[in-house]
């Protein structure tokens, strides 16, 4: 004989707070960067196209997985204070920062921190690595694309004076480099 339960108001009542409390929390969204453009995925292409460089601030592991072809890895937490130290790097440079998704932080924080730093020429591609994947547009996934798709030469101006100042810097710092300290930021609240 089957036996029936029955919840009471309270029961109902813990059932849906438990329900409520295990939902996921949306994080969000940044949408815009002041001093910078926002981008969507078609606009990126466009950039992409005309040559600007792309900068991935995810970190190792999920650059290595697959990323934006041509695109120079900063990981946020690690390499991307060498925007700021490149001294011989034009500040006009076209550069196109990219994350995740739009719900990934860090490419608004890598946005912001390029135009405090003195960047003129900033995009800010909110929807992120996701969106162009779902978009099946030009990537680098590991080792398993042909040879077509792996080629990741720089063929731009500004990718090849991004990774030359990249490469020089690198050098430097091997060789001892004294790093300046980076400049107070500007608060975000006013």
């Amino acid at each position: 004989m089957l036996r029936t339960f029955r919840l009471g108001k309270l029961g109902m009542l813990l059932s849906l707070s438990l329900i409520l409390a295990a939902a996921p929390i949306q994080a969000e969204q940044i949408e815009s960067i002041q001093g910078a453009r926002t981008v969507d995925a078609f606009q990126a292409l466009n950039l992409f196209d005309r040559g600007a460089t792309f900068i991935d601030v995810r970190e190792q592991q999920e650059f290595l997985l697959g990323h934006i072809r041509s695109a120079v890895h900063l990981d946020l937490k690690r390499d991307f204070n060498d925007l700021y130290l490149i001294e011989t790097l034009d500040r006009n440079i076209p550069i196109v920062i990219y994350c995740n998704s739009a719900h990934c932080y860090r490419s608004a924080v890598a946005t912001f921190l390029a135009v405090a730093w003195g960047y003129e020429n900033v995009y800010y591609f909110k929807d992120g690595y996701f969106t162009w994947l779902a978009l099946d547009l030009p990537v680098v996934m590991g080792t398993s694309q042909d040879a077509t798709a792996s080629f990741e030469e720089a063929d731009s101006h500004w990718r090849v004076s991004m990774q030359d100042a990249l490469a020089q810097l690198q050098v430097a710092k091997a060789n001892g480099l004294v790093v300046p300290e980076l400049p107070a930021m500007p608060t975000l609240v006013e």
